[in-house]
């Protein structure tokens, strides 16, 4: 299967991915399932970010592909502290963030309006179209595979 585009700032196509990972158990468990083809592919680097909690439901992601926090990260408004921009910024430069999330509320959706990345997929909100440059909406059974599939699609990131 062809990707939708090969899009970029570069124009080369996406090679750096991150990506924010729900912290809630149904919605970890399909992610993991979801995202397992990645970490064999050589021909992509991804990296994940999701709460310190919820790394039994990601245990088959390789540690090196793993950024978490923990509550002590986060003041008391909700936002990630400047330490924590520091471990992000710090990486690699990324071509595409895409955002698993489904709630609004969640620490990881609010930071990506402080990254500095070309590409943003996240889900429709209140507050999407401030947070993201594409927007999709969410399915009625919260995240299908078909949504991370065109996901796949639209960063051509599907490999054969």
């Amino acid at each position: 299967m062809n990707p939708l585009v090969k899009i970029s700032s570069s124009g080369k196509g996406i090679k750096k991915v991150l990506y924010f990972l729900p912290s809630e158990k149904k919605q970890a468990q399909i992610i993991a399932y979801l995202i397992k083809r990645n970490y064999s592919d050589d021909s992509f680097q991804f990296r994940y970010v999701f709460h310190e909690k919820s790394l039994m439901y990601y245990q088959n992601i390789p540690l090196s592909k793993v950024i978490t926090f923990n509550d002590n990260d986060i003041n008391w408004l909700g936002v990630l502290s400047s330490k924590f921009n520091e471990t992000i910024l710090g990486e690699t430069d990324f071509d595409a963030l895409v955002d698993l999330n489904m709630r609004i509320d969640q620490p990881l959706s609010l930071y990506s309006i402080h990254l500095k990345i070309p590409i943003k997929i996240g889900f429709q909100s209140p507050i999407s179209h401030q947070l993201f440059s594409i927007v999709l909406e969410p399915s009625e059974d919260n995240f299908k595979e078909n949504s991370y599939m065109l996901i796949d699609r639209i960063l051509g990131t599907i490999s054969n």
